[in-house]
């Protein structure tokens, strides 16, 4: 018997992630000793979630049974170690190519994502290119909004898409900076940062030629 822990959910997901051909109801039911209803119960919720999807249909002479296999969406959701790996590149990174280098390379990247995006701001007067701007963000996770309390517009975004990678590599805050100032072709000054323990980062909007 497989030692599993988590929800049930989370055993039936580290069970099928052991398979790329799927496991039946009733191998499900077996391995966590459950009854067949209860895994139906939790299949359905997963396929809900489009964790889980039925794969084959399997024909051993008694009663046809369907597999259920992840979806790539159901693998995503396992635990991963990004976070660990990408603070181990950025470590190298910074040793093989020093502090301004990275820095540098960190700023190209933010404005060739811009670059990417600009059709998105095309002909969009300035507090429209804000607006999108905002919403873009919105949709990568920053949860920013136009700081109501500063004289000078001012984004705020109360959440740090990578906060454990920036209290050890700062530098990232270059890629936020190039991408803000790259789309709203406007200089910007970050005032606040939540790796070094402000209470959300704070990017200040210029104006053309300041």
């Amino acid at each position: 018997m497989v030692k599993l822990t988590g929800s049930r959910q989370e055993q039936i997901l580290k069970l099928l992630l052991s398979t790329t051909a799927g496991m039946s109801i009733d191998e499900l039911a077996a391995q966590l000793e459950i009854s067949r209803n209860a895994v139906k119960q939790h299949l359905t919720g997963l396929e809900k979630d489009q964790l889980v999807q039925e794969a084959t249909l399997n024909s051993t002479g008694g009663r046809p049974s369907r597999n259920y296999i992840l979806t790539e969406q159901g693998r995503n959701r396992l635990p991963k170690q990004y976070p660990w790996f990408c603070n181990l590149l950025l470590g190298e990174l910074k040793t093989e190519l020093g502090e301004a280098a990275l820095r540098q390379m960190l700023w190209r990247m933010g404005v060739n994502l811009a670059q990417s995006l600009a059709p998105q701001f095309s002909g969009k007067d300035p507090a429209q290119k804000q607006s999108a701007l905002l919403e873009l963000m919105q949709s990568l996770g920053y949860h920013a909004e136009m700081d109501a309390e500063q004289a000078q517009p001012t984004i705020k975004a109360v959440n740090c898409v990578y906060h454990d990678l920036a209290q050890q590599h700062p530098e990232l805050c270059e890629f936020d900076r190039a991408l803000i100032t790259t789309l709203l072709d406007r200089p910007v000054e970050q005032t606040a940062c939540m790796a070094l323990q402000d209470c959300a980062c704070k990017f200040k909007i210029g104006n053309t030629g300041t």
